[in-house]
C-alpha cells in the first residue's frame, strides 16, 4: 500500500482553486509548490508545507482540515510487470509484415540509389543488432 498527497482531488471536491490558495499561504509556501501539488499527487511532502497548506485550508472552508482529508491510497501491483523478451515482441508483431526487403530505387539530384536484397527487420532484431 502507498499514501499519495492529493491536494487537487481536495480543492475539486471543495471548489477552491489553487490560484486561490497560493493567496492565502502568500509568503508562507512558494505558489510553484502550490500548483505543483494541485497538479499531481505528491509522492514526498515536507510537513511544515502541509502544516501551512492545512491552516490555509481551514482559513478557506472554516472548516477543521486533517491531513487524512487529502490522503488517497494507492494499491501497489500484485504481480510485478513481464519484462519483455524478444520472442515476447516477435509473438506480439501482425504476421502481415514483409519478412524480406523488395527491391527499391531512389533518384534524387542525380544520383540513384538502389536497395535491394538486404536483411529484414525481423531478422535483425532476432540476431540482436542494434545497428
Amino acid at each position: 500500500m502507498t499514501l499519495r498527497l492529493n491536494l487537487g482531488k481536495y480543492l475539486q471536491r471543495h471548489q477552491i482553486t489553487a490560484y486561490r490558495l497560493v493567496g492565502e499561504v502568500q509568503g508562507k509556501v512558494a505558489p510553484n509548490t502550490i500548483y505543483s501539488l494541485a497538479r499531481k499527487p505528491a509522492q514526498r511532502i515536507d510537513l511544515k508545507t502541509v502544516g501551512e497548506v492545512i491552516q490555509a485550508l481551514e482559513r478557506l472552508t472554516g472548516d477543521r482540515v486533517v491531513i487524512t482529508d487529502m490522503l488517497e491510497e494507492v494499491q501497489d501491483s500484485a504481480t510485478p510487470p513481464i519484462p519483455q523478451t524478444l520472442e515476447n515482441l516477435l509473438a506480439q508483431m501482425p504476421q502481415d509484415v514483409p519478412t524480406t526487403v523488395k527491391k527499391f530505387s531512389y533518384s534524387g539530384r542525380g544520383r540513384r540509389a538502389d536497395v535491394s536484397g538486404g536483411p529484414s527487420v525481423v531478422d535483425i532484431v532476432a540476431e540482436g543488432r542494434e545497428r
